[in-house]
């Protein structure tokens, strides 16, 4: 009777053991996976949306449109995903040559995030709430120099901005959330089972 009692006593600590171990893997692999979606996952896929924006603008500049259509191949890309925000901060050396506007020029001389893209050509994302805030420079090309005449290769051009909802990533993270969720509740099962097995054995 004391082994049977002393098996269960142990039954009951390896399954309560095993229950805390898997409940604090869950929330940790649960938090590296979010952070990894929302660091890696999301930054490659906004990087891709702001290269296909600047690739619009330029095809438009290529056939010859003015500001405005360029301005409004721009505005076409915001309707590539529910939510997302997309905006252009052209640079001086466009004002300078084209023409300013005082919303960029605000933005230029205020936002500081924006002020160290045009300086360091170094692209930034930002994560607050359920948004993501993404900062894309564009930078000259050489065939740019035939309208930009006052422009190098490498300087940046513009900015694109994108303010992008990360639903379909939380969708994502929550899918596999789930799976992990099953695969410890059906491991811890098993274990339950076995164990019950073997007390029975006894």
């Amino acid at each position: 009777m004391d082994s049977n009692r002393k098996f269960q006593h142990l039954l009951i600590k390896v399954g309560l053991a095993y229950a805390a171990i898997s409940v604090g893997l869950y929330f940790l692999f649960s938090a590296m996976l979010t952070n990894h979606a929302y660091d890696d996952m999301s930054k490659d896929e906004i990087r891709h949306i702001s290269e296909m924006v600047f690739e619009s603008m330029y095809t438009a500049m290529l056939a010859g449109s003015g500001k405005e259509g360029i301005e409004d191949a721009a505005r076409r890309m915001n309707q590539t995903g529910p939510g997302m925000l997309i905006s252009v901060i052209r640079g001086q050396i466009v004002a300078d040559r084209f023409g300013d506007n005082e919303t960029d020029n605000l933005r230029r001389k205020n936002d500081l995030a924006i002020i160290d893209v045009f300086k360091n050509s170094q692209e930034k994302m930002f994560r607050k709430d359920d948004r993501i805030r993404y900062l894309y420079p564009a930078t000259f090309r050489e065939a740019c120099q035939q309208c930009h005449t006052n422009s190098s290769p490498g300087q940046v051009a513009a900015v694109v901005e994108i303010i992008y909802p990360i639903t379909n990533l939380k969708v994502a993270t929550d899918y596999v959330n789930k799976l992990m969720l099953v695969y410890f509740i059906s491991s811890f099962v098993v274990l339950i089972g076995f164990l019950s097995w073997k007390y029975r054995q006894v």
